[in-house]
């Protein structure tokens, strides 16, 4: 699926401007959309998540090669975001993005094997994952290049951080307060540069599409607190550090009421995935173990729908 949005973000634009050109089609008078010198986008969306790591039995990979491994599936919840962008120097311009998704409901799986290639599984577990947040945030600098009348690309460049809180739980807690229950935490960081490029194409006065691709490097912090596991340290039972990329799409449909206000759909997906890394464990007695990260794959995709306003 990310793969045909992005040939589809990629292609489109050169294929819409070559018809225009072969058929005649051009615009008398053509309309500034990008109208003013601040743009503003506030919207609502509902996404969907899937996030995995696992670790090996040692630093070499081995004793087993996935010892342990935990998915989170259908991590589901509404969001709210914010976009803005300022030409600070036309064409020059600043850009910033922050997203929030509260996550209401989920499941995940915690599965530990004793041989390679997840055979002769020992503990198994299917929990509950319905609280927790996501939130990602995108600070970045680019240049608008005006390439017809009705197409402008903007290439940009920045920094990118991504949070997630992710929980484990049972279906059904105890109700006893003198029982502790299962609520075990692990919270997982992306940050890195951002490169990317966005297309906006005019298909009329009121109507215009937006395409966004980006491509993040990345470098990947975790940590853990299993709260029920009394060998293991808390509040931070294990961390997790490794190198990572990613990669983003997004298309967007906007409709215009006036020159100050317009309103768009958006639909998004963004993929993200680390090599090879460490996975050090604390233990209640103050020992400190280390094994090898195999790694962590994170897909998201949601759909929304927002408020535009331009200064």
């Amino acid at each position: 699926m990310g793969l045909k949005l992005y040939l589809f973000l990629l292609l489109f634009p050169v294929a819409f401007s070559a018809s225009s050109q072969s058929t005649g089609i051009y615009i008398e008078k053509p309309v500034e959309y990008n109208k003013g010198t601040l743009q503003t986008e506030v919207y609502g969306d509902y996404s969907t998540d899937d996030f995995r790591w696992s670790i090996a039995g040692n630093s070499m990979g081995q004793n087993p090669n996935i010892l342990s491994e935990v998915k989170w599936k259908n991590i589901k919840g509404p969001g709210m975001g914010l976009d803005i962008r300022w030409n600070i120097w036309s064409p020059i311009f600043l850009k910033g993005s922050y997203h929030r998704t509260f996550i209401k409901s989920g499941l995940v799986s915690d599965t530990d094997y004793a041989a390679d290639n997840r055979q002769e599984p020992g503990y198994q577990a299917s929990l509950n994952s319905n609280e927790g947040f996501i939130y990602t945030y995108v600070l970045a600098t680019g240049y608008e290049f005006t390439i017809n009348p009705i197409l402008k690309i903007s290439p940009y460049a920045g920094y990118l951080k991504n949070s997630a809180q992710l929980h484990l739980k049972d279906f059904e807690g105890e109700t006893d307060p003198a029982i502790k229950t299962l609520n075990s935490v692990y919270q997982a960081r992306w940050t890195g540069l951002t490169i990317g490029a966005e297309a906006n194409i005019l298909l009329s006065r009121q109507f215009s599409v937006k395409g966004i691709i980006d491509y993040r490097q990345m470098k990947y912090r975790a940590i853990a607190d299993w709260n029920l596991i009394d060998a293991f340290a808390h509040p931070v039972s294990f961390k997790h550090t490794a190198n990572g990329y990613g990669a983003a799409a997004q298309l967007q449909v906007n409709f215009r009421f006036s020159p100050l206000i317009s309103t768009f759909i958006r639909g998004n997906y963004s993929y993200a995935n680390t090599g090879k890394g460490t996975d050090d464990l604390f233990l209640a007695d103050g020992r400190q173990l280390q094994s090898q990260f195999n790694e962590a794959v994170s897909h998201t995709g949601g759909i929304g729908i927002g408020v535009g306003l331009a200064l």
